[in-house]
């Protein structure tokens, strides 16, 4: 991935603090669940984010579930550090495009009044 994440018009978070576990191959995907299959995986540790200030941080560490699952993504919330989890269904690139779209709104969401 190549860009900042967008999280609103006066949020950004840069690229450098976004840690991503990619598929080892994305080109070759799995037609038999049986078989295992890729996640992408993007995540962000908040305690640390030099795009948000203390009281954003705290608000989202307070926010976001410890779990949750809808459809084909995973959202978790580890002290601190919000991770997406996008299963093996979504192909790559579409699923590192989808895991930047929910961080970017589970960040929203969590910061909202």
């Amino acid at each position: 991935m190549s860009s900042a994440l967008h999280v609103n018009e006066s949020i950004i978070i840069p690229e450098d603090q976004l840690r991503w576990n990619l598929p080892a191959d994305p080109s070759i995907g799995r037609a038999d669940p049986t078989l295992g299959g890729f996640i992408t995986e993007l995540s962000l540790d908040v305690t640390t984010c030099t795009g948000l200030n203390s009281q954003q941080r705290q608000r989202i560490r307070d926010r976001v579930d410890s779990f949750h699952r809808t459809g084909d993504v995973i959202v978790s919330n580890a002290d601190g550090v919000i991770t997406v989890k996008v299963d093996w269904v979504i192909e790559y690139p579409k699923s590192a495009r989808v895991a930047r779209e929910r961080l970017a709104a589970v960040l929203r969401d969590a910061l909202a009044p």
